[in-house]
């Protein structure tokens, strides 16, 4: 039985090959390219390798009911006009000094166009925050929300025939034996297909409203649907790398030669490193190397400030009760004298002090909020410690000298580690023989290319071309 967070999505990849799920139909939809990420995550959880990533829906019926009447009269994307391009940012937006709500994947972008676009926006954590740095915003508050939509259309009536349920409990037979766990394939190809069906022609509509030329996506898995309504209507979908990718993340990484037909026509990632060391389902020409706008940003405002003697730690929901812990270990050690910073992820701003109990009675200072930015953060410390945020590597353009703590996830940092980057370690001893060395090396221009706005501006634009 697969145990670890590396053993279970290796055995996961060689069942999904032993089985042929990327060629599983289900009256007509080849359904793996949608679930094959979602059915990963599930068992990463269910084994506790990782915690639940992300906060869940709101389900208070009452509450979504009037959001989704308020849609009605504001910010209705159906009301939207026709633009070039159509956006479906990132909903969690982060508070700048201008006081204004940014998406940092798309605004600094937007900020040098001249083109025009509609921007939509799901709500996070059941809020859209205003005011917003982005102009044109359009909520999907009525997609969002809308979980009874089927009774609008037949997709409520969709059902698994009597076939198709033998053959789905044969392969949920064949994931128990490797995993031990019911991974409910039945349940989640129904509820797939039932959604499909009943938001297909939504999106359909939106997209016949703006008739962009071009669609642009910060994460596009979970977005499947719309792609496959964007595949349809002949428009091209870029996506803007908004995090980690590595040959692990199943939604970007595909065996060799496969392809997904929900997949975006382009992705434009961060630098060659992101773009070579991942198999992509679409053609290498069309994943783009453009650089990351908001990090080169931050990096030029707060390069110059000075450094004190302190201790930054990353954490991310999936492994905070491990990494918020070994924090407390380090706060101990009477040997460590430096202070601690533990800058939270901001899904994990509002439960943490449940969550993470000990780190209450420490002297551990935890950033909650927006406030001071992570930018000032990385140029204020020496030192930085996480498990596999994308942070780490931005952190590494300050020069930090950098640690993996080695838990469930770490492997997605290894080849910082190889390189010579970062260094792993599982106890404090471990990182009080390597506190000081400071011996970095780290080519910045791999990872993330110079020139970045101008770069996404070209490309978009050379796609735009390429569309028209």
């Amino acid at each position: 039985m697969a145990t670890n967070r590396k053993n279970i999505i290796e055995s996961f990849k060689k069942i999904e090959q032993e089985l042929n799920l990327f060629t599983l139909e289900i009256q007509g939809v080849l359904v793996w390219e949608y679930i094959r990420n979602k059915v990963k995550t599930n068992l990463l959880v269910e084994s506790g390798c990782i915690n639940q990533p992300h906060a869940k829906k709101d389900l208070n019926r009452i509450k979504n009911g009037y959001k989704i009447l308020r849609n009605l009269v504001f910010n209705n994307p159906y009301m939207a006009p026709n633009s070039d391009i159509l956006i479906w940012g990132h909903q969690r937006r982060k508070l700048l000094e201008d006081g204004l709500w940014h998406d940092l994947y798309c605004d600094p972008i937007l900020s040098e166009t001249d083109l025009d676009y509609v921007y939509l926006e799901k709500p996070y954590l059941g809020q859209h925050k205003i005011p917003a740095k982005t102009s044109n915003v359009y909520y999907l508050d009525l997609l969002h929300y809308s979980g009874d939509i089927r009774n609008f259309v037949q997709g409520g009536n969709i059902s698994l025939d009597k076939e198709e349920v033998q053959n789905l409990n044969q392969i949920n037979d064949q994931f128990a034996q490797i995993f031990g766990i019911d991974i409910a394939l039945n349940e989640i190809i129904e509820n797939l297909l039932i959604r499909r069906a009943s938001i297909l022609p939504f999106y359909k509509c939106l997209l016949n409203q703006v008739d962009p030329e071009v669609v642009i996506v910060v994460v596009s898995y979970g977005k499947e649907i719309f792609i496959e309504a964007c595949n349809n209507a002949n428009i091209s979908v870029v996506e803007l790398q908004h995090g980690v990718i590595d040959k692990d993340h199943l939604a970007y990484s595909y065996p060799k030669g496969q392809t997904k037909s929900t997949f975006p026509d382009y992705i434009f990632t961060w630098g060659d490193f992101w773009s070579e060391n991942v198999n992509f389902p679409i053609a290498n020409e069309r994943v783009i190397s453009v650089g990351y706008p908001y990090l080169e940003q931050q990096y030029k405002k707060y390069d110059n400030s000075e450094s004190t003697n302190q201790i930054l730690f990353i954490s991310q929901g999936t492994i905070g009760e491990k990494l918020s812990k070994f924090a407390v270990e380090v706060e101990q050690h009477l040997n460590i004298d430096y202070d601690l910073i533990y800058k939270l992820h901001p899904g994990e701003y509002e439960q943490w002090e449940n969550k993470y109990p000990w780190l209450l009675d420490t002297n551990i200072e935890v950033i909650d909020s927006s406030e001071p930015p992570l930018y000032k953060l990385f140029a204020e410390s020496d030192v930085q410690i996480g498990v596999g945020s994308s942070a780490i590597y931005e952190g590494l353009c300050f020069n930090l000298e950098t640690y993996v703590y080695d838990c469930i996830g770490s492997s997605t940092l290894n080849q910082l580690v190889t390189k010579g980057s970062a260094k792993k370690i599982s106890s404090v001893g471990e990182l009080l023989s390597s506190l000081g060395s400071n011996n970095i090396k780290f080519d910045q221009r791999y990872y993330f290319e110079p020139n970045a706005i101008e770069n996404a501006c070209c490309a978009l634009q050379d796609v735009l071309d390429d569309s028209s």
